[in-house]
């Protein structure tokens, strides 16, 4: 067959393909996201490690030593000498062989820079030292144990308080009157009261079963307490309220079988609570916050070095608003700027050390208040065998809480000295956890429901609580000697093994664990459920959103992109928007179940929670 030089140019094959389409460089996406990854981890450790965007809290810096630095020295803290020709010592004796026979009429006689020495004796009177003419007075015991100031009067009849220091009818204060080596017991107030002074002591004094406080100190000034023993009030056995700067001293005392150990409602500034014990109360150390008195906030104490145990007490006398924080050694109450340092806190039935807001009410609108803690220091405390938690922060929290250094095994929230670590930009959070919070409101509805009988019985227990049974140490040295300045303890050193009582658990090669009853095991549950359980659901809704928009192919990018963008970014109003307006692929009823439902059952399970924990 010939060959066709000119061929049908469709039946002839190209000799070559034509070029392939070059592909369109692309972004490695998983790249971008890795090496963002890595620099987000990288500026977060850089953050956390060289304490960028911090702050130091005021509370870091209110040492002791600042404290002592900053109270100094006045010349009204030393005694004072009486008129020339005017005995220094004053005697009260009830059988006649002294100057007078009751302390009172000893009061009305003397003047400024006298010493009213009182012999042993059982004295039912209630002792008024009001008015500058009484200024720089020292009533001393000759006994401690041996010289009692007794407010029963028989027949359900109770005085006011042991001896009380105050103003006169002209509004002059008896200021630096020191207390010292005596005993007051069943005043339905107060054992020893210092109201509205600049200058006072109280030493080496034991106040036990008394219906207020058993050793107070109001709206005063420039004052301390040493070597003290309070026991069986209802409110606090040690009380140091409405004073800023308190420029005062707690140290070598002993606070037990009382509601509280400590209260000091809006009392700070030089205010330092040290070497101490501080055991056997329904709480232990609770400086606070409350409209009903003046200077709100609390503010600005300094609790360091005391050993604080076994405050779980539920025999002891109580008013119905010193019960909520119970099984608590050191809570901090809507305070600011407090420093809580080098403390032992053992066997607490529930937390160890707490830093909680406070709710108070107005009393001339009856507006309610919450207070939120900020700028609180927690440090280089050791805290063993809490019941519920060694550390916790509960919501609402303000800024600045810091927790460092601290040897403590639990915390709320988990890892509370990682991401409030002092010197962080974390410690500027706020937040807190809502499980402690349910736990601990559960008990303040609790004493709210409390019958008008149960309270009453449980606030007049002080008349028939046991007296104390260990052996106090009278004061030492001469009871004739001058009268001693009002500062007479260190700020700075010291330790409560000073007060020669050992501590009962360090003996052991395990540490206390408090009991946990029925009612502490649903407080414990409250306390887990009302604070994971709402963690889960929330990782539940973004999760199952996020896949439910994965598998989405009848929607476009961008709209898919913009649902992602706000599940992730809003806060559970994002998850919530999806399911009802993003015409989500999952059923109606799965939808409504998973968020309404879930909820539901999550509010009816921890109102009987609390129910349960509060009986």
């Amino acid at each position: 067959m010939a060959h066709d030089p000119f061929p049908d140019a469709a039946s002839v094959a190209p000799a070559t393909a034509p070029p392939a389409e070059r592909p369109s460089p692309r972004f490695n996406l998983d790249l971008i996201f890795s090496l963002g990854v890595a620099v987000m981890l990288a500026a977060l450790i850089a953050i956390y490690t060289t304490g960028f965007g911090a702050v130091t809290p005021i509370s870091q810096s209110i040492t002791a030593q600042a404290a002592a630095t900053n109270v100094g020295t006045d010349p009204s803290d030393n005694a004072v000498s009486p008129p020339a020709g005017t005995p220094l010592i004053i005697h009260v004796r009830q059988d006649g062989t002294g100057d007078f026979t009751t302390i009172q009429a000893a009061v009305d006689h003397a003047v400024s820079g006298q010493i009213i020495l009182i012999a042993p004796g059982v004295y039912h009177e209630a002792v008024r030292v009001k008015g500058a003419a009484k200024s720089h007075l020292t009533l001393r015991g000759m006994d401690r144990t041996g010289v009692i100031l007794d407010g029963n009067m028989g027949n359900g009849t109770y005085l006011p308080d042991g001896v009380y220091v105050g103003v006169d009818d002209h509004g002059t204060p008896a200021n630096d009157v020191v207390i010292e080596n005596m005993t007051a017991r069943y005043y339905v107030g107060n054992g020893f009261y210092w109201n509205g002074v600049h200058g006072y002591r109280g030493s080496y004094l034991t106040a036990y079963d008394n219906g207020d406080y058993g050793i107070y100190a109001f709206a005063s000034t420039r004052g301390q307490f040493d070597h003290d023993l309070a026991s069986g009030s209802p409110d606090s056995g040690i009380y140091i309220g409405q004073c800023f700067p308190c420029d005062a001293l707690v140290t070598h005392v002993i606070s037990e079988n009382s509601a509280l150990g400590y209260s000091g409602t809006n009392a700070g500034g030089n205010l330092v609570l040290r070497d101490s014990i501080w055991r056997y109360n329904g709480t232990g150390i609770a400086p606070n916050t409350l409209v009903t008195e003046k200077l709100y906030p609390q503010h600005q104490v300094t609790i360091v070095d005391n050993l604080v145990y076994a405050n779980n007490n539920e025999q002891v006398p109580f008013k119905a608003l010193e019960y909520p924080p119970f099984g608590s050694g050191i809570v901090s109450a809507g305070g600011v700027d407090n420093l809580i340092a080098q403390n032992v806190v053992e066997g607490q039935e529930n937390f160890g050390i707490m830093v909680v807001g406070n709710i108070d009410q107005y009393p001339d609108t009856g507006a309610y208040s919450l207070w939120t803690p900020h700028g609180v220091t927690v440090r280089d405390n050791t805290i063993t065998g809490s019941g519920i938690a060694d550390l916790a922060l509960l919501l609402p929290a303000g800024p600045d809480n810091c927790f460092s250094g601290n040897h403590a095994t639990r915390t709320l929230p988990a890892l509370l000295q990682q991401t409030n670590a002092c010197g962080t930009i974390g410690a500027r959070l706020t937040g807190g956890d809502l499980g402690a919070f349910m736990q601990l409101f559960s008990r303040f509805v609790n004493a709210s429901s409390w019958s008008n009988a149960r309270a009453t019985g449980l606030l007049t227990r002080w008349q028939t609580f046991p007296a104390p049974t260990e052996a106090q140490p009278g004061m030492p040295g001469d009871l004739t000697a001058p009268v001693r300045p009002i500062f007479t303890e260190s700020w700075t050193s010291g330790s409560y093994a000073d007060l020669g009582i050992a501590d009962p658990h360090a003996t052991n090669s395990t540490k206390a664990v408090a009991s946990v009853g029925l009612t502490s095991l649903f407080a414990i549950l409250l306390g887990f459920y009302s604070y994971l359980l709402p963690i889960a659901l929330y990782a539940a809704w973004v999760g199952i959103a996020l896949w439910d928009l994965a598998r989405r192919d009848d929607m476009k990018s961008g709209a898919r992109y913009g649902w992602m963008a706000a599940v992730v970014g809003i806060p559970i109003l994002g998850a919530i928007a999806y399911y009802i307006l993003g015409k989500s692929s999952l059923t109606r009823g799965f939808r409504w179940m998973m968020v309404g439902g879930s909820l539901a059952i999550w509010l009816v399970a921890t109102g009987v929670l609390m129910w349960a924990s509060s009986l």
